[in-house]
């Protein structure tokens, strides 16, 4: 199975997660990768949209169909993979903010959001889906995400090939989605926190499921939840339950 051996090329759709459902609906295969130049209605996290302009972002989703149904270190897989892409190819080490975010020095650079397709209890596929910021400007950005959000482009201060970028994140993306397979979860841990912003025992302040919370970093658990110590106790969250704010640094 080779990632991106087969990509569909479309200059703008809503979003490429979907098209991906679509693809498999009509039996596409495992690894067909579906890129556009533009997503009108690209999906971020907790429902939010992922801004797209035309052109200058690189927006991609994979279609796979993994032989495990535990898919919770799959987002972790593939951000690793984006990760070790992007230094290989322009030599820039990117943080993976969690549950799915790729940042540089604290602006957000992309982000990957990973959906999957169940009947009963049974997986039908999976799509990872991938946006990364290449060649914007920073006028590119709403004035709200000026300050936080960054491109690859803003980095280097020189061009960039997107086509050969994509095809780097493939070929990581396939040697991730294979360590993945075999169960490799504590490489794929272990390689997540190593490009982790937050280090063992940070102080982190967050919105837990609504409310305030401060807590200890302790890291993540087999299922990729974070772990937090808080008045002494360790509490687990699930991606979609905690929203960092602000970090301080603690004791090693």
């Amino acid at each position: 199975m080779e990632i991106g051996k087969k990509i569909h090329r479309i200059k703008s759709c809503p979003s490429t997660n979907d098209l991906a459902k679509e693809l498999a609906k009509k039996g596409a295969q495992q690894g067909e990768v579906v890129v556009c130049d533009e997503q009108t209605r690209g999906k971020g996290t907790k429902g939010r949209i992922w801004h797209s302009v035309s052109g200058k972002g690189l927006c991609f989703s994979v279609l796979l169909f993994p032989s495990r149904s535990d898919l919770s270190l799959l987002p972790l897989a593939a951000s690793v993979a984006v990760k070790d892409a992007v230094f290989q190819s322009l030599g820039i080490l990117i943080e993976l903010k969690w549950p799915n975010d790729l940042v540089y020095k604290g602006r957000k650079i992309g982000g990957i959001l990973c959906e999957s397709c169940f009947s009963g209890k049974k997986l039908n596929h999976s799509i990872v889906g991938i946006g990364i910021n290449v060649k914007q400007s920073e006028d590119d950005f709403p004035a709200d995400l000026q300050k936080n959000a960054g491109s690859l482009e803003m980095i280097i201060q020189k061009d960039i090939d997107k086509d050969q970028l994509l095809q780097s994140v493939c070929c990581e993306l396939g040697k991730w989605y294979q360590r993945f397979l075999k169960n490799k979860d504590d490489h794929i841990l272990k390689q997540y926190l190593e490009a982790c912003p937050y280090h063992i025992n940070d102080l982190l302040n967050a919105n837990a499921r609504g409310k305030p919370v401060t807590g200890l970093f302790k890291g993540l658990d087999k299922e990729g939840k974070m772990i937090l110590e808080v008045k002494g106790k360790e509490k687990r969250f699930l991606s979609g339950e905690l929203n960092i704010r602000d970090i301080k640094r603690g004791d090693k």
